[in-house]
């Protein structure tokens, strides 16, 4: 875990410090927002393992030596074999770019129908 957080942290880094150098060069506001943006997603991620503590407890692939056949037979979790949750989540997202084309009226239902869609997600994830 700390391995991956620590590359988190450095794209987090490394991608707003370039969205600032590219916006002081273009002054282009879209490649800057994009590159921002790109900056806050491991950000994010990052920031939630880090307040978890999940950096203090001892794994597995932290050590370098390492061996994969010490965690045979553990329990990984439990997944959903289909879903209906990720077709409501890509209706949103295409109604939210439809409506930065066709009109702003569009982008209520389609931030309602991704929201929907992520709380689906996060509740079938749960159980």
């Amino acid at each position: 875990m700390r391995v991956g957080t620590r590359y988190l942290w450095i794209l987090c880094v490394f991608a707003i410090g370039l969205g600032t150098i590219y916006w002081f060069i273009t002054y282009e506001a879209t490649g800057a927002v994009l590159l921002w943006a790109l900056g806050l997603m491991p950000l994010i991620v990052a920031a939630w393992i880090s307040r978890r503590g999940l950096l203090h407890a001892p794994q597995a692939e932290d050590e370098p030596d390492a061996d994969p056949r010490a965690a045979v037979g553990e329990t990984v979790g439990s997944f959903p074999m289909a879903s209906a949750w990720p077709v409501f989540l890509v209706l949103g997202v295409i109604t939210v770019g439809a409506s930065l084309v066709y009109g702003l009226i569009l982008l209520v239902p389609g931030v309602a129908l991704m929201g929907y869609a992520i709380y689906g997600l996060m509740r079938e994830s749960r159980n």
